[in-house]
C-alpha cells in the first residue's frame, strides 16, 4: 500500500444489500401463503374465489409497499463505499417492520371489516389530507428561502414537531377508546 492511500473503514455495503435482499424476498414470499382456498365445502371456485377478495388486495397492497421500500432502501447505497454500525443497525431497524408486513398483511386480509384490523374510511380520509399538508408545507418554506433563509428553516424545523404533535390519528384511537368506554 502506498503512503499516503487512506482506505475505507467499515464494512462493504455489498453485505447489507444482500441481507435486505433475503428479508425481503421471504417477507414477500411469505405475503402469498395466506391466498389459499377454503377447506372443504359445496361452494364453486368461483364463489370462493371471490371470498379471496380481501386476501388478495392485501396481498397486492403489501406486495408492491415491499418493492418500494425495498427500491428506496437500495438507492443510497449506490453512493457508498462502506457502510458503519449506525448505518447497519438503522437497517436492521427497518428490516424489523419489513418483516412484521406479512403478519399485518395476514391479518388486514382475514378481518377486513374490524375497526382494528381495518382503516375507517374517515381516518383514511384525514390521514390523506394531513399528509398532503407536508408537501405544501415544504413548498412555501422553499420559496420563502429566497426571501428569508432563517423564516424557511423555522417552518423546516416545525414540519416534524407538527406532525408529531398533531397526529390525527392520534385523535381517531383516542375517540375509539371512548367509544369503548
Amino acid at each position: 500500500m502506498e503512503s499516503g492511500t487512506r482506505t475505507a473503514v467499515g464494512m462493504p455495503p455489498g453485505r447489507l444489500l444482500t441481507l435486505a435482499d433475503g428479508i425481503f424476498a421471504i417477507a414477500m414470499t411469505l405475503l402469498v401463503l395466506d391466498l389459499r382456498l377454503p377447506e372443504g365445502g359445496n361452494v364453486d371456485l368461483a364463489t370462493q374465489l371471490v371470498g379471496l377478495r380481501s386476501a388478495f388486495l392485501t396481498f397486492v397492497i403489501s406486495f408492491v409497499v415491499l418493492g418500494v421500500f425495498w427500491f428506496a432502501h437500495h438507492q443510497p447505497f449506490h453512493f457508498l463505499v462502506r457502510v458503519n454500525r449506525t448505518l447497519v443497525w438503522l437497517s436492521i431497524g427497518f428490516f424489523l417492520g419489513v418483516a412484521l408486513i406479512p403478519f399485518v398483511a395476514s391479518v388486514l386480509g382475514a378481518h377486513p371489516d374490524d375497526p382494528i384490523a381495518g382503516m375507517d374510511p374517515d381516518l383514511v380520509r384525514k390521514v390523506q389530507h394531513w399528509i398532503a399538508v407536508g408537501p405544501v408545507i415544504a413548498l412555501v418554506a422553499i420559496a420563502l428561502a429566497f426571501v428569508s433563509p432563517l423564516a424557511s428553516l423555522l417552518i423546516y424545523v416545525a414540519l416534524p414537531v407538527l406532525f408529531i404533535a398533531f397526529n390525527p390519528v392520534d385523535a381517531y384511537l383516542e375517540r375509539l377508546r371512548q367509544d369503548e368506554r
